[in-house]
């Protein structure tokens, strides 16, 4: 679960934030060069081969996406690699606008973490990194660079086979329509795997 309330964060948003159809079109945008970067994702991991990320931000990275989505009954973003896709994506493919706009936001969430903690983000326990998140996020919902990052790391996610698999839950249709389907704890979307 996000943390900071439902999992789409300030999407709901009409007031100039990021809507439905902006997530919707970053998604197919991710689905659109996934051909690009998973292959040379898969090639750069099993050469260890270079990185867009130095060290400190590619963690910082990899603790904030995390953060954003743990590890709780189903796999985390460190457990379906986001922050290598994402890392892979940078080096790989995006606009030199995107990897300043990435690097920028990285540098200040690592600049947010010393200010509150003394510490970067990777040094901190789960609750810390989330104080820190959760503050930064609430300071930066109309930044641009951070909506990207953030949605991104939803999109590589629920794009993975255990985002697509076992975080969201497929109901086969055709079958009986019934207009009032309970909604529980258990009630779960579905998407779509394009598989690694």
């Amino acid at each position: 679960m996000f943390p900071y309330g439902n999992s789409l964060g300030h999407l709901p948003d009409r007031s100039g934030g990021i809507g439905r159809r902006g997530f919707i079109r970053n998604a197919l945008l991710a689905i659109s060069v996934a051909g690009v970067p998973l292959p040379a994702f898969e090639l750069l991991a099993a050469t260890g081969g270079p990185r867009f990320f130095d060290d400190d931000r590619f963690a910082t990275l990899d603790a904030l996406a995390e953060t954003i989505m743990p590890r709780t009954d189903t796999p985390g973003a460190r457990d379906v690699q986001v922050a290598e896709r994402i890392d892979t994506v940078m080096h790989t493919w995006a606009s030199e606008q995107t990897r300043t706009d990435f690097t920028r936001v990285l540098d200040e969430v690592a600049a947010a973490g010393n200010v509150t903690c003394g510490m970067g983000l990777p040094s901190m326990d789960a609750a810390e990194q989330l104080e820190v998140v959760a503050a930064f996020d609430a300071g930066h919902a109309r930044d641009p660079g951070y909506l990207k990052l953030k949605n991104l790391v939803l999109a590589f996610y629920y794009l993975s086979e255990a985002g697509a698999t076992q975080e969201l839950r497929y109901q086969h249709v055709p079958g009986a329509w019934e207009p009032n389907n309970p909604v529980t704890a258990d009630t779960r979307a579905w998407a779509f795997d394009i598989g690694v």
